[in-house]
């Protein structure tokens, strides 16, 4: 009975199998994320391209453009529903992501009286650790785009480390072209 080996194969297989498939599944899963990563990134790259020129279609707003955009732009891979868009205006390439300035007391964080106690960049009579305002700019201001996707996780490893959801986050910085109050077309 000690030499019978008639299903050990079968036996083998037992063992290995779910760690292969496992591995299989994480690396589709995998790719599936990169693959909607790259797709957000050019989608995020040639909204924002479209976004710093002013330009909307007749009837749309800069604002609707923007978002359907992006939509096109994913090819019915992501759920546009999910999809979030967010921007930020700045003056300059250097105020990215910067704090309003304090005047008293000179270091972060500066709470108090806007003009007194710190310089309120974004005019929201409070300090904040970005000056940066929501919105789209104007000409010659400078536009963070960032896009934003909940991609649900479907491998039970890969949750196990990561959650049941995977945010990819694409992120595009311009500055907005010369452009008149009258743009359409």
């Amino acid at each position: 009975m000690r030499r019978n080996e008639d299903g050990v194969t079968a036996v083998e297989f037992a063992f290995i199998a779910p760690v292969f498939l496992m591995m299989v599944f994480g690396v589709i899963e995998f790719s599936m994320v990169s693959f909607a990563s790259t797709v957000m990134e050019s989608a995020t790259s040639i909204t924002s391209r479209t976004g710093k020129t002013g330009y909307t279609d007749t009837g749309v707003t800069r604002q609707q453009m923007i978002i359907n955009t992006i939509t096109s732009r994913t090819a019915g891979l992501l759920d546009p529903r999910k999809i979030g868009i967010s921007t930020e205006v700045y003056s300059t390439f250097s105020n990215v992501g910067q704090p309003e300035p304090c005047i008293r007391p000179t270091t972060p964080p500066c709470p108090g009286t806007p003009g007194t106690n710190f310089v309120d960049v974004n005019g929201n009579g409070q300090w904040d650790s970005d000056m940066g305002s929501a919105g789209l700019g104007n000409q010659g201001d400078v536009v963070v785009y960032t896009v934003t996707y909940p991609w649900p996780i479907i491998t039970p490893l890969i949750s196990s480390i990561i959650g049941n959801t995977y945010i990819i986050t694409a992120r595009t910085v311009v500055r907005n072209e010369p452009f008149g109050t009258a743009v359409g077309g």
